[in-house]
């Protein structure tokens, strides 16, 4: 990669400064150890940890794979378009091709992100004391593992069992690809060494400065103890997967997905209070411009499955979020209706997307509750989100089947439009098979596969068979 020098980089840190909430900063997208010539220094910090987060939300939005196909293939979106059959061909209506978005997406975007956080981190030693505390290089080096392991995360969400490459700090080594398990084990120890790091920091705040997604909406992340909070809630999601995993489902996972949301919520089950269901990081978009970075799912094309409107409950006042549009029709499928952000139109382009909200914590600990056999306190957190939105809150479950299917029933209408989280637990709980066919041919897609370029980096034409 072509060599910046730390006048360059300052350079770019300004113009950075200039665009709406730009977590983008040109040229320097992807940085490499040799970014900075000489010695890293407050101001060459700044360019390459926005550059950290840029390439972060690039691979979120960059591509259709993480907020459009994976919800297609979790039976809440339909994308219809006559000039591009592939969202439904490769989707409901047969397997994606590794070599076209709809297969090879959600992948190199990634890892390009977590190189960027290695380089950076290969980097922090070079600072002088005066440049940079001891106590700011371990918040560095927090922040860094947590985004890590944030990318990693969602890269094994989209996998599944065909497993991850887990990358070196050398990009151009060709690593075996490990299977979902061992990657797992991987972010959850990338976790717990982040958390030292930030804890080894102290009452500080972080050397360079945040964009507003993570400093506006409840908690300011820009402080090392909220972050902790950010990086406890990635842990407890990663922990709440492990646990309900359909191969190898863990009861240990379900504990500590306890304690690391209970410390990320700061309150017991129940007790979240409704106005932080929206507090957490997010994503800032913008609709045009040099930034050009808009909601992905602000698209004409976007239809909701009817079963989506069909399945919602009386008086849930998160009909609001289905809304009716014109005739969608292609590949075998058809819809009247779709979410209301997914309407095109400049606000909802620049709607802001949250990375990890409070709601879907709370969520998250009644699926871990409900793996522990605590249908109480499971009931508590479910019926702390059902009756923010009109509903009756629900008797104590008397089964574990009854539990899940009151929690994946708030999860769908609360974190509609917002990621794979649907697909997840279709999979992971043995229902996505049971759903109906959206077409004839649909072969049930639970995960994508490798790309076309990491399968002919090694030789191959057909996903490996993954390491433990």
């Amino acid at each position: 990669m072509k060599k910046y020098t730390t006048i360059a980089l300052m350079a770019a840190s300004f113009a950075a400064v200039a665009c709406k909430d730009s977590t983008v900063v040109r040229p320097v997208d992807a940085p490499t150890v040799e970014a900075v010539s000489g010695a890293l220094t407050r101001a060459s910090l700044q360019p390459l940890a926005t550059g950290v987060l840029a390439q972060d939300r690039a691979a979120v939005q960059g591509t259709p794979t993480f907020l459009v196909l994976s919800q297609i293939l979790g039976r809440t979106f339909y994308r219809i378009d006559t000039s591009e059959p592939r969202y439904v061909s490769e989707t409901l209506g047969g397997n994606p091709d590794p070599g076209s978005f709809a297969g090879g997406g959600g992948f190199s975007q990634f890892y390009t992100a977590i190189r960027a956080a290695n380089n950076l981190q290969l980097a922090l030693p070079s600072a002088s004391a005066t440049e940079l505390t001891t106590a700011q290089k371990s918040a560095m080096n927090g922040f860094l593992r947590t985004m890590k392991a944030l990318d990693y995360l969602r890269l094994i969400e989209l996998r599944d069992t065909v497993g991850i490459p887990i990358q070196t700090d050398n990009p151009d080594e060709v690593t075996p690809v490990r299977c979902k398990e061992a990657v797992q084990a991987m972010i959850s120890a990338v976790l717990d060494s982040g958390l030292t790091d930030l804890q080894a920091a102290g009452s500080i705040s972080f050397p360079f400065v945040l964009p507003s997604g993570f400093t506006t909406h409840g908690r300011n992340y820009s402080t090392v103890a909220n972050f902790i909070l950010f990086n406890r809630a990635i842990k407890g999601k990663l922990e709440v997967e492990r646990a309900i995993n359909r191969k190898a489902p863990s009861t240990a996972s379900a504990t500590a997905a306890v304690t690391a949301l209970t410390t990320a919520l700061g309150a017991g089950p129940g007790a979240v209070p409704a106005s932080h269901f929206s507090w957490g990081p997010y994503y800032h978009f913008v609709a045009a411009g040099t930034e050009a970075t808009a909601n992905p799912i602000s698209d004409r094309n976007i239809g909701l499955n009817p079963l989506v409107k069909d399945s919602i409950q009386a008086g849930d006042t998160r009909a609001s979020k289905i809304v009716s549009r014109t005739t969608l029709s292609g590949g075998g499928i058809s819809t009247s209706i779709t979410c209301a952000l997914c309407t095109a139109s400049t606000a909802n382009q620049e709607s802001p997307l949250g990375i990890l909200r409070d709601e879907e914590l709370v969520l998250l600990r009644a699926q871990a509750y409900i793996e522990l056999g605590q249908l109480a306190n499971a009931a508590a957190d479910i019926n702390s989100v059902r009756t923010t939105y009109g509903l009756a809150p629900i008797a104590t479950p008397t089964t574990k089947r009854q539990a899940i299917d009151a929690v994946l029933y708030e999860k769908t209408y609360s974190l509609l439009g917002e990621g794979p989280q649907r697909l997840i637990d279709l999979r992971e709980y043995g229902l996505l098979g049971a759903r109906r066919k959206e077409v004839s041919t649909d072969p049930f897609n639970a995960a994508f596969p490798l790309s076309r370029g990491e399968l002919n980096a090694r030789g191959l034409t057909v996903n490996p068979a993954c390491t433990a």
